[in-house]
């Protein structure tokens, strides 16, 4: 790879050209940094995250760069998750019609992991080289070295990544050696040392030793760390607090739910758009109407009759509301919160404003007064997409209702808007490419502009300019 010289680009992208884009954007700002692990392919094959390394002086800076980046490349910088305290992940995304390209960022300065200091990155930036596809890796020691402590420290190790530590020990197997033997004791070392040298595929018995025996290895690897000192441990100690707080107070998931009548085409729509969004989060989960895991009827059917079943009195309808509200309040403290803390799309298909517009369908017959109050003081989404169509259209979809009916409940979804605080009205009556394009293009102008808040970056701060030579 050539690194251009000029960063903005408006031909269609893919993951590589994302990547020249940052690549560039650091060459141009003169920040040392360098790519940990999985360079191999790259620029042309960037299967998962981009593991990098930066100077600890740099990870201040880097929000502001990264969002200048993903600007001039024409993308948006739309999640910024510290997973580590000197480590952030980022998600750049680019829309084009209603697909959604990606790069992942993971950028750590000094590598550390479950409370040790396993790399220091002013070494490992002092011995880095160049890749001839131009970009910064670490010297072969170094590179493998990582590897191993990442790959132990998750207690996991496969054909592929077995693969990659043998060619990064065979890059300077004298090295190599002497790290391997100054971070574990010499006998899981040795055991190490034969299935990089001796075996041929990962089948060999040395790497099925070596497979068997890692939680062991694990073990001796984090007895044989250095131990920090105790200074250093309460310091550290309190930037983990810090950082788990503030993921607390400002989580990184995502909550959208999905209304409309019969027939707007939510199920299609949330299939097209929870594919396009797997790649924004860590987790997806769906639901239909409540949150949490509540109890399914066994053999349960589709509702092909909404409105068949009498209405309850007023008396049971204001008990069967206030059990469901019930369940909103428990399900969203116990069970949605905690995914919303841990970077999970959450997809509603209906809410419980979804009562409102269609009351005969929950059989209904009280006060919509009180159900409107007590709809207030539930959790709103992050996003609300009503899905509107005409009603000739929703009857040639479905004919599930009247055709008055669709006409009302279109009247009434379209109502409901004033309900919710971030409510967008999608027009269905195009074909699905499109109307899967509207609503990801307004949940990725959200994500970008919460994560833009949340790193209190402006105009300003991330203006660098990348754009000259």
């Amino acid at each position: 790879m050539t690194l251009k010289q000029n960063l903005p680009r408006t031909e269609q992208v893919s993951n590589q050209a994302m990547f020249e884009d940052m690549i560039r954007g650091f060459e141009a700002v003169g920040m040392p940094y360098c790519l940990l692990a999985g360079y191999d392919g790259f620029p042309q094959h960037i299967p998962s995250d981009i593991d990098f390394m930066v100077a600890t002086t740099s990870n201040a800076l880097l929000p502001a760069l990264i969002a200048s980046i993903a600007e001039a490349s024409g993308s948006k910088l739309i999640q910024h998750i510290q997973h580590e305290t000197t480590a952030s992940y980022f998600v750049l995304a680019k829309l084009q019609d209603s697909h959604i390209t990606y790069l992942h960022p993971d950028s750590s300065s000094d590598y550390r992991r479950n409370g040790k200091r396993w790399l220091l990155a002013e070494n490992v930036l002092q011995n880095r080289r160049r890749h001839p596809h131009g970009f910064w890796i670490p010297s072969a020691a170094d590179a493998f070295i990582y590897y191993l402590i990442k790959k132990l420290d998750k207690g996991h190790l496969n054909a592929l990544q077995a693969s990659e530590l043998t060619r990064r020990y065979h890059e300077d197997r004298a090295l190599c050696r002497e790290r391997l033997y100054k971070l574990l004791p010499i006998n899981e070392a040795s055991l190490l040392e034969a299935a990089l040298n001796e075996s041929k595929t990962f089948a060999d018995h040395t790497w099925k030793s070596v497979e068997i025996n890692l939680a062991g290895i694990k073990q001796a690897m984090h007895t044989k760390a250095q131990t920090i000192s105790w200074h250093e441990r309460w310091t550290e100690w309190l930037a983990e607090a810090q950082r788990v707080w503030l993921r607390l107070r400002a989580p990184t998931g995502l909550r959208i739910a999905f209304l409309g009548p019969d027939g707007s085409g939510k199920s299609t729509v949330i299939a097209a758009v929870t594919e396009q969004l797997s790649q924004s989060f860590r987790h997806i989960e769906y639901r239909h109407l409540r949150p949490g895991k509540l109890p399914k009827k066994a053999n349960a059917e589709p509702v092909t009759t909404p409105h068949a079943k009498p209405l309850r009195s007023k008396l049971g309808s204001h008990l069967k509301l206030l059990y469901f509200w019930g369940q909103y309040m428990v399900g969203n403290l116990t069970w949605l919160y905690p995914r919303y803390v841990c970077s999970t799309l959450v997809i509603f298909d209906r809410y419980f404003h979804d009562l409102l517009a269609d009351p005969v369908r929950y059989r209904y017959g009280g006060s919509l007064t009180l159900a409107r109050l007590l709809g207030r003081s539930l959790t709103q989404p992050d996003l609300v997409f009503i899905l509107d169509a005409p009603a000739e259209v929703l009857q040639n979809r479905k004919q599930e209702v009247s055709l008055a009916e669709s006409a009302r409940q279109r009247t009434a979804y379209q109502s409901l808007a004033a309900e919710f605080n971030r409510p967008h009205i999608i027009n269905t009556n195009q074909p699905v490419a499109q109307v899967t394009q509207d609503v990801l293009s307004q949940v990725m102008d959200f994500l970008e502009a919460r994560t833009h808040r949340r790193l209190h970056l402006s105009q300003t701060n991330k203006g660098l300019n990348l754009c000259k030579p």
